[in-house]
């Protein structure tokens, strides 16, 4: 009975994790075209940035903190921009 409970809780969880994911996703509104532009030469300059550092082998964390927010910008763009 313990492990029915169990599984029935992570399964449960599960569905009110993911359920909720959609229903958050589903406002999201597209952005601006000039904005979106802007978003995306960000990602380039952070790419590029990561990219001098480690090629140059500069500043190690620098570089993957510029790596960082490249990906974490990408993903906003896929979000608001990719529609």
């Amino acid at each position: 009975m313990d492990k029915f409970f169990s599984l029935f809780s992570i399964l449960s969880l599960i569905c009110l994790i993911t359920g909720t994911g959609a229903l958050a996703e589903s406002g999201i509104k597209k952005w601006p075209n000039q904005s979106c532009s802007d978003l995306y030469k960000a990602i380039g300059i952070f790419t590029a940035l990561s990219h001098k550092e480690w090629q140059e082998k500069k500043n190690e964390k620098k570089g993957a903190f510029y790596a960082s927010a490249a990906a974490n910008y990408s993903i906003i763009y896929q979000t608001v921009c990719n529609k």
